[in-house]
């Protein structure tokens, strides 16, 4: 059997131990919280019928669905992750829908080997974050997109500015092995929080006309704060040392977290700031 080409090690390591179950458990709840960022990323795009479009990074398959039907009935989809949980999902809610519905990759999208000039768009929606060499990943990309072809991707915004992971995440550390966030520019959730890096990677790897638009709203991360908390350890950077730790510890972290969340606790829920960035560019 052929090996699929791996470049990112440490993240296929990660999205398939306990970090891409935790997801797969959490799917429903995530994507909800994902729904307004995918949803604006989308309208940016613009998918048209009869289009081929590449997904990077694409989960447990919500936004394929979408992107599918968009582009039905002649369009075709290839979604590509990394994670093999998210991927045995995302396939399992395409089975009772139609056989030329989208196709999912496993593979490492910096390095997969994709068909030049094929695809007519590209799509992400929190997947280009964690490349070692984002660079290399994006040229890969635009060597997939035909001439004129176009991307539109969100990622993280400042991290100052998303105190709906910043504040739990700190809550956490008292009580679990947290590593430190990563330097500025690396690998991880807020590897493009700087728009200047978000230009250097587009120009660098050959694409055009790129746009940087930031997108920020309150939004809802709990029905109230035990609900939030709960959710966003689970969910969050603290989600895997919490759910191997004892459960005195995680009552412990639990409550730290609800008192970190308790300022932003309204009537509706726990609404927090969320910063992002809508990216689009063009290949000429």
């Amino acid at each position: 059997m052929l090996e699929r080409p791996v470049a990112n090690s440490d993240q296929k390591e990660f999205w398939n131990d306990i970090k891409g179950q935790l997801w797969v458990d959490m799917q429903p709840r995530i994507d909800e919280m994902l729904r307004p960022f995918g949803e604006k990323t989308l309208a940016a795009l613009g998918p048209k019928s009869g289009e081929k479009v590449l997904e990077i990074g694409c989960g447990t398959g919500t936004m394929t669905l979408t992107l599918a039907e968009r582009v039905k009935p002649s369009g075709e989809i290839v979604a590509v992750d990394i994670s093999k949980p998210m991927l045995k999902l995302a396939r399992s809610r395409t089975n009772s829908r139609t056989p030329d519905g989208p196709v999912f990759v496993e593979g490492d999208a910096q390095v997969h080997n994709f068909s030049t000039g094929y695809f007519d768009a590209l799509f992400s929606r929190f997947g280009v974050m964690f490349f070692d060499d984002p660079i290399t990943a994006f040229r890969n990309f635009r060597d997939a997109v035909r001439p004129g072809g176009r991307l539109a991707y969100v990622c993280w915004a400042d991290r100052k500015d998303n105190p709906w992971i910043r504040l739990p995440t700190g809550a956490s550390r008292e009580f679990l092995d947290i590593p430190p966030p990563p330097e500025v520019d690396a690998p991880g959730q807020f590897a493009m929080e700087r728009e200047v890096r978000i230009k250097e990677v587009l120009e660098e790897s050959g694409w055009s006309n790129a746009a940087i638009e930031r997108f920020d709203i309150k939004h809802s991360l709990g029905s109230n704060v035990s609900d939030a908390a709960n959710f966003i350890s689970h969910m969050g950077p603290m989600s895997e040392p919490f759910s191997m730790t004892d459960e005195g510890t995680q009552r412990k972290c639990l409550e730290a977290i609800k008192g970190a969340l308790k300022p932003y606790e309204e009537p509706k829920g726990v609404y927090m700031g969320f910063a992002t960035w809508i990216v689009t560019a063009s290949r000429q």
